[in-house]
């Protein structure tokens, strides 16, 4: 029998996260996260090491950049019409950005930095959403809505914001609720991907955000209380993100008490939503901690890096 999920998280049989939530709210907020990372990079130090170890700061904000070396908007409309969506490697992707870039001015890698912002509020403002947006194409997790993918660059922005922090910066709030909704919504995609019946709900003071999905379909919402109800986080927002990106402890954060996991038994439901990504086992990521966060920090990486 398959799970209830919370009733706010009931997809109808035309939903696709947020990407059919609402469209020009979606756009405002990948906007914004953009123009608040961007904005962050005033105080960054390029030289200074990251968080990251092994890179620098610089070599961090290239990355996120946009470079012939790299994957742009264009390469992703070009799969999603030839219809060739699959799976690309992203460390490898970011291994030529970084040999490409190497010998750049420091002002060609914040100028990149703008260039993709200025792309993808372009590519927001046209018809692009409502022609290409569930259109699936590449994506390091394997075919994905457009408009999903591009969404799920926000959360890459917020876990790029949070290294950077030890080079001058801070991340910015707003910045970081747009990535975490960005990671729920994209864990949807998976399940639905999957045909998988279940939910996962993030529980943070200032924001409650969860995905369900059945039949194929996903809802993403942010919202007004804890459905106390399915496999679910608690934790503050930067602890999440940080957990999910495996930048955190995460054994020390469920002994002090940071760090809440709820329904287990749900969580292990979602085990199928890794099957078939490359790198991932499928129950290898559940079975180590049975937690979702774990789960979902194994897929993220390949947004993160």
């Amino acid at each position: 029998m398959d799970p209830t999920l919370p009733a706010d998280l009931e997809p109808d049989q035309h939903e696709h996260g947020l990407a059919t939530a609402d469209t020009p709210a979606l756009a405002d907020s990948i906007n914004l996260a953009w123009q608040r990372f961007e904005e962050s990079l005033a105080d960054v130090d390029l030289a200074a090491p990251s968080r990251k170890q092994g890179w620098t700061a610089r070599e961090l904000v290239a990355k996120v950049g946009e470079w012939e070396a790299g994957r742009r908007l264009d390469d992703m409309l070009r799969d999603a019409h030839d219809g060739e969506a699959g799976f690309y490697d992203n460390d490898a992707i970011e291994q030529r950005i970084r040999e490409a870039t190497a010998d750049l001015p420091d002002a060609a890698i914040l100028e990149s930095v703008a260039s993709a912002r200025r792309t993808t509020a372009e590519w927001l403002a046209s018809d692009g959403p409502q022609t290409w947006g569930l259109v699936h194409t590449s994506s390091p997790l394997g075919p994905l809505p457009m408009l999903t993918v591009v969404n799920a660059m926000t959360y890459q922005l917020s876990i790029t914001a949070l290294d950077l922090e030890p080079a001058g910066t801070e991340a910015d709030p707003e910045l970081l609720a747009v990535g975490l909704a960005a990671l729920i919504d994209t864990t949807g995609a998976l399940a639905g991907r999957k045909r998988v019946t279940g939910s996962f709900t993030a529980i943070t003071p200032d924001l409650i955000v969860g995905s369900g999905s059945r039949g194929g379909f996903w809802r993403t919402a942010q919202l007004d209380e804890d459905p106390h109800h399915g496999p679910g986080v608690v934790a503050e927002l930067r602890t999440i993100l940080e957990v999910t990106s495996g930048r955190a402890n995460v054994p020390h954060l469920y002994r002090t008490g940071e760090l809440h996991v709820r329904d287990l038994t749900g969580l292990v439901r979602l085990a199928p939503v890794l099957d078939g990504i490359p790198g991932i086992p499928p129950m290898g990521a559940v079975g180590r901690a049975l937690s979702v966060v774990d789960a979902v920090g194994g897929l993220f990486g390949r947004f993160r890096r």
